[in-house]
């Protein structure tokens, strides 16, 4: 073989070896763009998503609990959602209606107040629930009133230990309801405390498990802390 076949075989080779870099590259070069992290809308944490979204259950989405929302919307499935009869003002409210804690509620509606029985003839007095505002664990006056009532009665009845319960109404995700009513717990065994109440005081969330409600009058109901003697 003469020295040009020489040459033309080893052109042949350095450009099948070229080809060979070559396709190697593009292959890196692939796998660097796709990279070997989930596929969108699958995650495993936050930055997988896109911006405002978080990673819940491996799925992106746009809320993890209403407190990822705007005001007047409510986080259900991982989405924002209009919350209905929301309200800022009676002048979005119709005929008949007014704005109460952010919702439109009939005028002869109110948020129930259930004053615990004293001692006396009828017998002694009941531990009575603890009711809330709308997305609120905040005591309202009427609220540190009847802790006020419950205190003295666990004096008078000489209770050792007490259990509040937190509960809510059945809107917003399972998770935020849990949350939300622990946060309720909390405040009126805080609240409890600051009394001066002896008793041994344990707290803990049920969420929307105990929910009956179905319209703003009865889910006014259903967001309470209910107390328990043990």
């Amino acid at each position: 073989m003469n020295f040009e076949s020489n040459s033309v075989v080893r052109r042949s080779r350095i450009s099948c070896v070229s080809k060979q870099l070559f396709a190697m590259s593009m292959l890196i070069a692939a796998l660097t763009v796709s990279g070997c992290g989930p596929t969108y809308p699958k995650c495993d944490q936050d930055k997988d998503c896109h911006k405002a979204e978080f990673c819940v259950n491996n799925q992106c989405q746009q809320c993890r609990g209403s407190q990822d929302c705007a005001a007047g919307q409510r986080c259900a499935a991982g989405a924002c959602e209009a919350i209905p009869g929301y309200c800022t003002s009676s002048s979005q409210c119709g005929a008949g209606k007014e704005c109460q804690d952010n919702m439109c509620v009939t005028m002869t509606q109110s948020m129930p107040t259930e004053p615990a029985p004293v001692a006396g003839p009828s017998g002694p007095c009941e531990l009575q629930p603890v009711y809330f505002d709308y997305d609120s664990s905040t005591l309202a006056d009427s609220a540190r009133q009847q802790l006020s009532q419950n205190a003295q009665c666990i004096r008078d009845r000489g209770m050792k230990a007490v259990h509040l319960t937190g509960l809510t109404d059945p809107r917003g995700t399972e998770e935020y309801n849990l949350a939300l009513g622990d946060h309720r717990a909390q405040s009126a065994q805080q609240y409890l405390k600051s009394l001066g109440t002896e008793a041994k005081i344990t707290e803990s969330s049920k969420g929307e498990e105990l929910a009956t409600g179905t319209d703003e009058g009865s889910w006014a109901r259903d967001r309470r802390v209910d107390l328990k003697a043990k």
